[in-house]
């Protein structure tokens, strides 16, 4: 079980990562919206997100899941073209099936990030996808359910990275 829920690598951020090292192994990334490329409820993409995202594009097919609902993650959609799940109840596999499906890559040469070890680190695991675990930017404006979850990723965190 612990397997599932470590993630492959961990970076402090999403711009952190560089995507070079994955240039060739890997066709698409799965990117969480909330607290991995914005502050949860944010529209405003950091300058340094902002360039690390005209970067992967260049180089990967991009795909956004949420558990947010869908006009949330419309913004993004309309933004940068990129194909987007909202209320994706992650981590269960059908949303990720789908975006991989809609970006016509498989699941072993899929990149999935996010800030959250049940939803999205699991949830990749599941499928067999690389997983990368980011800090979230801003807790402070989590749901209370997923306050209650870092709680106890906490714990888990200590175990698994």
């Amino acid at each position: 079980m612990l397997k599932l829920l470590k993630p492959k690598e961990s970076f402090k951020r999403i711009e952190d990562i560089d995507l070079k090292n994955y240039m060739g192994t890997f066709d698409a990334l799965i990117i969480d919206l909330d607290n991995t490329l914005v502050t949860r409820g944010s529209e405003y993409i950091e300058e340094d997100v902002l360039k690390w995202i005209e970067y992967a594009k260049k180089h990967f097919k991009i795909g956004i899941i949420s558990n947010n609902y869908k006009k949330r993650v419309e913004f993004i959609e309309k933004r940068f073209g990129f194909p987007s799940i909202g209320r994706g109840l992650k981590p269960l596999p059908f949303s990720f099936k789908k975006l991989i499906k809609i970006l016509k890559t498989k699941e072993d040469r899929t990149i999935v990030i996010g800030d959250q070890i049940f939803t999205d680190i699991l949830g990749g695991n599941l499928l067999g996808c690389y997983t990368i675990l980011v800090e979230p930017k801003d807790k402070s404006k989590d749901f209370f359910l997923t306050k209650i979850m870092r709680f106890f990723e906490s714990l888990f965190r200590k175990n698994i990275l």
